[in-house]
């Protein structure tokens, strides 16, 4: 097993825009470990207390793009299409300052957008000792770092928006991918391709007002492996405490049907379960949770105790 090093910086960092096209920064051999930074959104461009308008001004240079700043890709020397990428994550140190960006009325994505039609923006410092920041009127955020995009390259090609995530990962916001986490993600192209960015000091689920409270990684330490079984159709994840499926789509109710069914069938195989019964299950037992509602496809996580498969097989 080799450790490798991917820095953030003009020559390893595009800015919204995910290809599968794309050629690899770095080639690494299943199992390896890879510590990368990441920088905040639109290439680290926003100063800490720049005002509304001066992020505004920074955004509209990148039109047309995502704000996102994306390390990467990484290939996986032996990866395939159609098998699945592991990815642990071993360790996050989060940056010294973070913002949110509340856009103004339509240029807003989020869900109350016609409520707030006055864009604003709050920068904050973080206490990377307490792991907290202040907030106001006697608030203190706990921060919980996450890296809010993790991807492979998607199936289709040609250049897409880092915005919208879809079965290749990309902007699943998941909140639950902390450190000591474990992601898995379907691979489309030989190689994988593997990128993260949009580093999150904390956010609630959701993303309501459109922004986390968005950072920058001083590292991200991470594990690439190839998970052996059968393949996957969208991202799963792991905790220490829970099994986590997940999918995404324009229409709410529709990521909510396709993350709980992947979790019915899951238990199924896993626990020995009729699909009536691992149906029933989730209604009992699991967590349907809104990962975020606000990136063009809404996101949607299932939640299940691992303790209730304790005496199970817990591979994805």
């Amino acid at each position: 097993m080799t450790v490798h090093r991917l820095d953030a910086g003009p020559d390893t960092v595009r800015v919204g825009v995910i290809d599968r096209a794309f050629p690899p920064l770095l080639t690494i051999d299943p199992g390896d470990e890879v510590r990368l930074s990441t920088l905040g959104l639109w290439g680290g461009e926003v100063p800490f207390g720049a005002s509304f308008d001066e992020v505004m001004q920074i955004r509209q240079r990148y039109a047309g793009h995502g704000p996102h700043s994306l390390t990467g890709p990484i290939a996986v020397r032996g990866a395939r299409a159609g098998q699945v990428l592991r990815v642990d994550i071993l360790r996050l140190d989060v940056g010294p300052t973070a913002m949110n960006l509340m856009a103004a009325g339509a240029q807003s994505r989020g869900l109350l957008a016609a409520d707030f039609p006055h864009g604003s923006v709050r920068h904050f410092q973080l206490d990377r000792e307490t792991m907290t920041t202040e907030f106001g009127a006697g608030v203190r955020v706990p921060l919980r770092p996450f890296l809010g995009i993790m991807g492979v390259a998607p199936r289709d090609e040609g250049p897409r928006t880092s915005v919208v995530p879809g079965p290749f990962g990309g902007n699943i916001d998941c909140a639950d991918l902390v450190a000591g986490t474990t992601l898995y993600l379907p691979i489309w192209v030989d190689g994988a391709l593997f990128y993260a960015g949009d580093a999150h000091a904390a956010q609630g689920h959701g993303e309501v007002n459109g922004t986390a409270l968005e950072t920058s990684m001083d590292l991200a330490h991470l594990r690439l492996s190839i998970e052996p079984g059968a393949p996957l159709s969208a991202p799963r994840a792991e905790t220490p405490t829970h099994w986590i499926t997940m999918d995404f789509d324009r229409e709410l109710h529709t990521a909510a049907r396709l993350a709980l069914r992947a979790m019915v069938e899951h238990l199924a195989a896993v626990a020995s379960l009729s699909r009536e019964e691992a149906y029933r299950l989730c209604s009992v037992a699991a967590d349907l949770v809104i990962t975020q509602i606000v990136n063009g496809h809404a996101g949607v996580h299932v939640r299940v105790p691992k303790a209730l498969l304790e005496r199970h097989d817990r591979r994805p």
